[in-house]
């Protein structure tokens, strides 16, 4: 069956929240794109994203993004690259734009290429074939929204497969996703600023994947990841003592693997997830005056999703999602979240799209928002978001 022109000009943006950036300058060898997006979105009351409402407000909110990509070639085997993407985020009350991407990089070609600024770690690669959903997807991941600053990569691609290998540097106040109780000293309180902000010594991730010609109604991919973290610890104090920086956090480890069959943009897609994050703590007497009753515990999900794409630009999607966190200690949490994500949307034509989405509740336990530290508690809530989208 032939398919439309809207589907196949839509197919490289239904799967991303921003089109391919349009150029705006292209001479002698040097580029530069520009793309964004504005959105606004009905929240249903205890969604969470309540903006400056109260906490179980249902309300309207909006958002923008705004982002340049560059490119400049060095010879014939290299080329300079380079992005900056903003976001004025639904939940910012200052309404600012805040920094989301900022990379510098040389592509190598056939070598590969490298880069470095602030970006998730090559955990992200494994993880984001089931990370299709709005806002209410991701309920059984950790590293979807590690953006961090500080951050260098290398990544290579040839033959199907994929290579990347990510170090972080020494970096304040970095997004670390499980670290719910590291709140930049305010440890007892997940609704602080710096909740899941941690004080990073150093970070390390590599992942690698396999994706294979089109089998039946697309092609199969297979990826997996393995990173880890050391935190700021601590630091030598008056007269020998030991003085604890901003967190209760020693490192963590983190795997992750998925296998996703078909393209999303196009027909019926497959994927599946599995991931494992493993924070070791300081807790009780470790921590002296400031201890916390948690012990070094485990975040492990899976995800299960399924969406298919008409030719006409509607577009379902739905899943399984679940997260388990498991503490150590007779008194530690042993508990999990299960939620059900659904979303319909319409891309109407290739800049302008709107779309219904879901979270349902599918048996979370009644001390799972107290297991997060109050930052997942509304996995216990069925919640819906309408929302429209123009992208340029």
């Amino acid at each position: 069956m032939k398919k439309s022109l809207l589907a196949l000009a839509v197919a490289a943006m239904a799967v991303s929240t921003v089109a391919s950036a349009a150029t705006v300058y292209d001479k002698d060898g040097t580029s530069v794109g520009v793309y964004g997006r504005v959105d606004a979105t009905f929240f249903s009351q205890d969604s969470g994203k309540t903006g400056q409402s109260a906490a179980n407000d249902a309300n309207l909110n909006a958002e923008s993004r705004l982002g340049f990509d560059f490119r400049s070639e060095l010879s014939s085997w290299a080329a300079a690259f380079a992005k900056v993407e903003w976001q004025n985020a639904d939940d910012d009350l200052n309404n600012e734009f805040n920094s989301r991407y900022v990379w510098v990089g040389v592509d190598f070609g056939q070598f590969g290429a490298v880069k470095a600024g602030k970006f998730e770690d090559a955990v992200k690669y494994a993880v984001a074939p089931t990370d299709i959903f709005e806002d209410w997807g991701c309920n059984g991941q950790m590293g979807n929204d590690d953006r961090r600053d500080g951050m260098i990569g290398y990544s290579w691609s040839g033959y199907g497969v994929d290579v990347n290998l990510t170090y972080g540097t020494g970096k304040d106040n970095q997004q670390v996703d499980g670290a719910w109780w590291g709140a930049n000293g305010v440890v007892a309180n997940a609704n602080a600023s710096g909740a899941e902000k941690v004080d990073i010594e150093s970070a390390y991730a590599v992942s690698v994947g396999y994706t294979s010609p089109a089998v039946l109604f697309g092609p199969i991919s297979v990826k997996a990841a393995f990173g880890g973290a050391q935190f700021q610890d601590r630091d030598a104090g008056a007269n020998g003592s030991t003085v604890y920086e901003d967190n209760i956090y020693d490192s963590y480890t983190n795997w992750a693997a998925s296998v996703s069959w078909g393209t999303l943009s196009d027909g019926l897609y497959l994927a599946v997830m599995g991931n494992a994050r493993d924070f070791d703590v300081f807790s009780g007497a470790e921590y002296g005056a400031d201890a916390v009753a948690i012990d070094d515990y485990t975040v492990t999900g899976v995800e299960a999703v399924i969406s298919y794409c008409f030719a006409n630009g509607v577009q379902l999607m739905t899943g399984w999602e679940w997260m388990n966190v498991d503490m150590d200690g007779a008194e530690g949490f042993d508990s999990n979240g299960y939620v059900i994500p659904v979303h319909a949307r319409w891309q109407i034509n290739p800049n302008f799209r709107i779309w219904v989405e879901a979270a349902f509740d599918a048996g979370t336990d009644s001390d799972f928002a107290a297991a997060t530290n109050g930052v997942n508690a509304r996995y216990e809530e069925n919640i819906y978001q309408v929302g429209a989208r123009y992208t340029f």
